[in-house]
C-alpha cells in the first residue's frame, strides 16, 4: 500500500479580498478524511 501523505494542520486557503471588504465573524476549515 502506499503511505498516506501527512497534510500540515493550520489555514490551507485564505480568501484575502473577502477579508479586506467584509468583517469575518468565524472561520471554518473543511477537509476530507
Amino acid at each position: 500500500m502506499a503511505k498516506q501523505k501527512k497534510h500540515p494542520t493550520g489555514t490551507i486557503a485564505q480568501n484575502k479580498k473577502a477579508r479586506h471588504d467584509y468583517f469575518i465573524e468565524h472561520k471554518f476549515e473543511a477537509g476530507l478524511v
